[in-house]
């Protein structure tokens, strides 16, 4: 047996054979009428390792369609447990317990991103077991350049994220030091992590030793930093731990480094607050691909507007002020360069946003899943600014209200499965991507169309051994040149008999990729896909297409490339 198949969480029905299985059932199910539509799951929850029971686990199942909805449960003494009275649909099934990894159904390790599970009418799933691994743990102290313990030091286990093919550090598990400056991060689920530190001694100075720091250029102050010992987190060491894993003295030397401040004003125009209260947000402008740096957030505490930030590291910034006024949002942004001076006399007045009205136009003819169209944009170069949505008329028109200055990036839900967004004219140009530029001053208008004729793609995925392969991605990539678009990559995760179904899909070539074990978004870098290129299904779809395509899962996005 495969060590993978150790964590699968498994469901261990008596019969092995999906269509048989489904075909008892609803067998079942329609004998008899008065059966209530209520479905029930049990089964059992033990240690990965011997397999004893784990009492007081917690069984979470929440609703793919309605998060609100949630039904749980929790073990006894013998492992067991059973939840009842649950609706009929689509659930993430969930086992928790402290020490332990969470599980989640379909799993084959625990960084696999499950299976969803769908409940029929009636359904009465029996002889589900989790073997839940032991969390791993992470240890060590901080300390300044004399040695001297540091508390209060915020530290956070990272793990590597992709969004559009950009990687950044998520924040897995953070804990503060105590007064030894000590730190144990703890329930760590097994992987490849890096280490942060962030230490602000200037919340615990005298008011008048902070004054006589930030009247200096170039100070020195301390910066969040990576292990062991840089701020750029493209320099921090990365290192893998793996289940139940305990890894003491991983220590941290903090060293205060040349910093600068950022100072100025925030002026009162068309609101009748004053600036105080004002959200001030710090930003690395980014370049390309390349690990991006965590914004900094500051409150605007003074009446007249003044404000500073203090122990920023030389770079290109974007600066936001933010600001709610009976109902209505003002912006402001400011580039800043920062090199060997502090960056004075700043001056940020907070605007309304303005009104985008467009039409959407049906081809061939309006499709909705929902009672409605909604329309919405959100910022493309900044996770913190203000996006808008607007729900579509009958006639297809819409107004996007209060939309900043800045590039927005376009979504849509509400329409039925089927459909895709086939393009987007902004000022009456065709953009190729899902992005366009609002401008201060220009009375744009937005034009989106909508195909109800997307084509769709079903298969199975297997193993090596040509078995089924449940809760692994499935990624439909586009050809290069279309991989800017980040919009047609579309993925999928397979159900508990190893199908998956991608519908409402553009025209266009494709690969079809799935792999046993990778990090979710891994694949929209590029550097990361070009090893696995010989490796992807090529397909090619016109509207309306519907094609059935088998994969056989990559083995393992690492274990791939080391083959390189």
């Amino acid at each position: 047996m495969k060590p993978a198949v150790l964590f699968l969480v498994g469901l261990i029905v008596l019969s092995s054979d999906p269509v048989l299985s489904a075909s008892a059932q609803a067998r079942h199910a329609t004998s008899d009428p008065a059966k209530p539509t209520e479905c029930s799951v049990s089964g059992l929850v033990v240690k990965l390792q011997g397999s004893v029971p784990l009492p007081s686990s917690t069984v979470r199942l929440q609703s793919v369609d309605d998060h609100t909805r949630t039904f749980s449960g929790v073990t006894d003494v013998g492992g067991r447990f059973e939840v009842q009275g649950i609706d009929p649909g689509r659930y993430r099934l969930r086992v928790i317990r402290n020490g332990y990894v969470t599980q989640e159904y379909g799993q084959r390790t625990p960084n696999d991103p499950g299976t969803i599970l769908a409940l029929s009418p009636g359904q009465d799933l029996k002889d589900l077991l989790f073997r839940l691994p032991p969390a791993a743990v992470i240890a060590g102290r901080i300390q300044n350049e004399n040695g001297d313990a540091l508390p209060w030091v915020r530290v956070n286990a990272l793990r590597a994220t992709y969004l559009r093919g950009k990687r950044t550090l998520s924040s897995e598990v953070t804990v503060v030091t105590n007064d030894l400056g000590e730190y144990r991060l703890f329930g760590l689920r097994p992987g490849r992590y890096f280490l942060s530190a962030t230490y602000r001694p200037g919340q615990r100075l005298e008011a008048n030793e902070e004054d006589e720091d930030s009247d200096r250029s170039g100070k020195s102050g301390y910066v969040p930093t990576y292990y062991p010992g840089t701020p750029d987190p493209a320099r921090a060491t990365a290192f893998t731990i793996k289940t139940g894993d305990e890894i003491p003295s991983m220590d941290f030397l903090l060293e205060p480094t040349t910093v600068y401040s950022i100072r100025g004003r925030v002026n009162n125009f068309g609101s009748r607050r004053n600036p105080n209260g004002v959200i001030l947000i710090l930003e690395a402008r980014s370049s390309g691909l390349g690990w991006s740096v965590p914004a900094r957030q500051a409150i605007v505490d003074k009446p007249d507007g003044v404000f500073e930030i203090q122990n920023v590291l030389p770079g290109s910034y974007m600066l936001s002020a933010f600001l709610f006024d009976e109902g209505r949002r003002y912006q402001a942004r400011q580039s800043i360069d920062i090199t060997n001076f502090d960056v004075e006399g700043l001056q940020l007045t907070p605007l309304p946003g303005m009104d985008v009205r467009g039409q959407v136009v049906w081809d061939p003819k309006p499709s909705l899943e929902k009672d409605a169209l909604i329309l919405s944009v959100r910022p493309a170069d900044s996770a913190f600014q203000f996006g808008a949505q607007a729900r579509v008329a009958s006639n297809g028109a819409f107004s996007l209200r209060d939309v900043p200055e800045s590039l927005y990036r376009l979504s849509s839900t509400g329409q039925s499965q089927d459909c895709y967004l086939k393009s987007i004219r902004y000022t009456g140009m065709e953009i190729s991507d899902d992005e366009f530029n609002v401008i201060r001053g220009t009375q744009a208008t937005l034009e989106v169309t909508i195909s109800s004729r997307g084509a769709h793609v079903q298969g199975l995925v297997k193993d090596a051994d040509g078995l089924p392969t449940p809760g692994v991605w499935v990624v439909l990539v586009p050809d290069e040149a279309r991989r800017n678009e980040f919009h047609l990559f579309k993925q999928r995760t397979t159900d508990q008999y190893g199908r998956f179904d991608f519908r409402g899909i553009a025209p266009g070539d494709y690969k079809l990729f799935s792999w046993e074990q990778v990090e979710q978004n891994e694949w929209e870098d590029p550097d990361f896909l070009k090893a696995f290129e010989p490796k992807g299904e090529s397909i090619s779809l016109h509207e309306g297409d519907g094609k059935s395509i088998d994969l056989v899962a990559i083995r393992s996005a690492g274990h791939e490339q080391e083959k390189q």
